[in-house]
């Protein structure tokens, strides 16, 4: 080694003792991708941003605030806004990279015109205000940059971009599966994982606990006269009683179960009054509501569904708000008004309801989900949480491909219908021809006797029902070698297809193409075992495929007692054509 190389090493070693973080962080030369490449979204790329302290802290702890300016260009030349890579919603983490080198998550992030007296910066630019928890102190100029090495930052470009898929690779060897689960999810965003041999694909999948459930409704909060319903504009009568409930719908637009009864008189005189609803508070998880409303003397079990959007003309078209309220943008599977949300930016909507409910409309989902043989009361599936999750297929934008345990209702009377778990489709989702999806799950009890079991699916969407009741559109049944003891476990699938698209309320058909059902039990190999399938060999017909809808998922079995009830696990959604 001649005195050259040994002098440069004594700089190298010299620069990396000041600098040790950033060269740690150094992201590698591969990285030099374009960010956007029609709908996806190299992570490798949006993780080369950087910005400066203008600003910086000489204290530690939570609460602690840092200036910095709006992050330049990224690698490939191409400028974001600040609030997409600094996003003031999903709180990515940052790396300060100075002689005190640490990687914060922020608890809020403000972007406004640099403040004045910072020298080189004025007022005309923009700087983001970074608040969270430091332990070192930083003064200006120190360098930041993304903490989540472009994940973070893609995820929020596809969000901004109107959805797409993230590209992660092993050009950026830091990522980690640990890192893509702690991102915020977004319903139309997925994450394409190409670290292994083989694709990966991240998808939302909701988590244990359910969605919360709206404090009941009072005279202040639905009425005539609230948030400007008047008696000019509508059809409901002031002498008629009326249910109400809201419910809350979740980031992947799943609902969650309704509010308790509240009946009253719209408080008004005429014949023509309006409905006005408050936004209900915030609550974990929700970003909108959908509105129920009964029949005049009508009852809360027979509450129907307010349409929030209008029918489409064209089969294929999406449907539009009516007016009834702000929709929220954050999801689209469920049309629902906005709820305050700060972890979207979202504030909440009041609605005006004008036109009467009826009852070719979907019902309410309650709390106690238990139906009878002609009321199919749906089992919400709405969630508090979800996370970005693997899997070896590409999900379906704004639909959960996976659904953990449903709550369970009472215990299953014979014949009697019971909802094990209802999945909210987006507009349209059917509405073409030759659309294919299967449907899997299993349900179990501990306490059966039951014979003759069947587990049906219905298509429940507005202007196609019968009062309180789907359209049943499969029926999986089998009887079981013999007759269940104790614990009873049903496991099937079933697969349907659009046979005729729609813009009508009843135009549409679906038909089951194939599926199976099978039963196993705590006795011997021989006893309590059966398998099924569904006889159906014809498509059902007068489907609304052109509006948002729910299949239910629904137990029957013809003889027996079930001790407690079926609880629904692991629900499988997934799109084969």
């Amino acid at each position: 080694m001649n005195r050259l190389q040994i002098a440069l090493g004594v700089v190298l070693l010299a620069l990396l003792s000041v600098f040790p973080a950033q060269a740690q962080n150094q992201l590698p030369s591969t990285v030099n991708a374009i960010a956007r490449q029609g709908g996806t979204f190299y992570a490798g790329s949006f993780g080369t941003w950087t910005s400066k302290i203008i600003s910086g802290n000489t204290s530690t702890g939570s609460g602690v605030s840092i200036i910095v300016t709006a992050p330049g260009a990224l690698q490939d030349g191409s400028l974001w806004p600040a609030s997409v890579l600094l996003s003031p919603q999903m709180l990515n983490p940052i790396l300060v990279n100075d002689n005190n080198s640490e990687t914060v998550t922020p608890t809020s992030i403000s972007i406004a015109a640099c403040p004045a007296g910072n020298i080189g910066v004025g007022t005309a630019n923009q700087c983001a205000t970074i608040t969270g928890t430091f332990n070192n102190t930083h003064g200006p100029s120190a360098v930041v940059q993304s903490g989540s090495y472009g994940v973070g930052e893609a995820v929020s470009a596809a969000d901004y971009s109107g959805g797409g898929a993230v590209i992660v690779d092993n050009a950026v060897p830091q990522v980690t599966n640990a890192l893509i689960v702690a991102t915020q999810v977004r319903p139309k965003v997925m994450i394409e994982d190409l670290r292994g041999f083989a694709p990966q694909f991240w998808t939302p999948v909701g988590g244990a606990t359910a969605i919360g459930v709206p404090t009941t409704l009072t005279a202040t909060t639905v009425g005539f006269g609230i948030n400007g319903a008047n008696t000019t504009g509508g059809t409901y009568t002031g002498t008629s009683t009326y249910h109400y409930c809201i419910a809350y719908v979740d980031l992947m637009g799943q609902e969650g179960a309704c509010s308790g009864d509240f009946s009253g008189a719209t408080a008004g005189t005429g014949s023509t009054n309006q409905l006005g609803f408050s936004a209900p508070a915030a609550s974990t998880g929700a970003v909108g509501y959908t509105i129920y409303v009964s029949l005049a003397s009508g009852t809360y079990q027979l509450a129907y569904k307010v349409p929030l959007v209008t029918q489409p003309t064209v089969a294929g078209n999406y449907p539009v708000a009516n007016g009834v309220c702000t929709l929220t943008t954050i999801e689209t599977t469920t049309p629902a008004c906005a709820v305050a949300n700060t972890s979207y930016g979202q504030t909440g909507s009041a609605a005006v309801v004008s036109a009467l409910t009826l009852n070719t409309s979907p019902i309410d989902p309650q709390v106690t989900t238990v139906s009878t043989t002609s009321v199919y009361v749906p089992n919400a599936g709405g969630r508090t949480t979800y996370t970005y999750a693997p899997g070896s297929h590409v999900g379906t934008p704004g639909l959960p491909a996976l659904s953990l345990p449903f709550t369970i209702s009472a215990a299953d009377a014979t014949t009697v219908p019971s909802v094990l778990g209802t999945i909210n489709v987006p507009p349209g989702f059917m509405n073409t021809v030759g659309r294919n999806i299967e449907v899997c799950g299993k349900a179990s009890t501990s306490a059966s006797t039951a014979t003759i079991g069947s587990i049906q699916f219905q298509w429940d969407a507005v202007g196609q029902n019968t009062t309180g009741k789907g359209v049943q559109i499969g029926n999986l049944g089998l009887t079981p070698a013999s007759a269940f003891s104790t614990t009873a476990v049903y496991t099937f699938c079933e697969q349907f297809t659009t046979t005729v698209s729609s813009a009508s309320a009843t135009g549409g058909s679906i038909q089951a193409t194939g599926g199976y059902i099978a039963t196993s039990g705590v006795a011997t190999a021989a006893a309590g075992q059966g398998a099924g399938s569904d006889p159906t060999i014809a498509a059902t017909g007068s489907l609304n495929l052109a509006d948002d809808a729910r299949l239910n998922v629904i137990y029957v079995h013809t003889t027996g007692t079930d001790g407690t009830a079926l609880t629904l696990q692991d629900l499988t959604f997934k799109v084969l054509n």
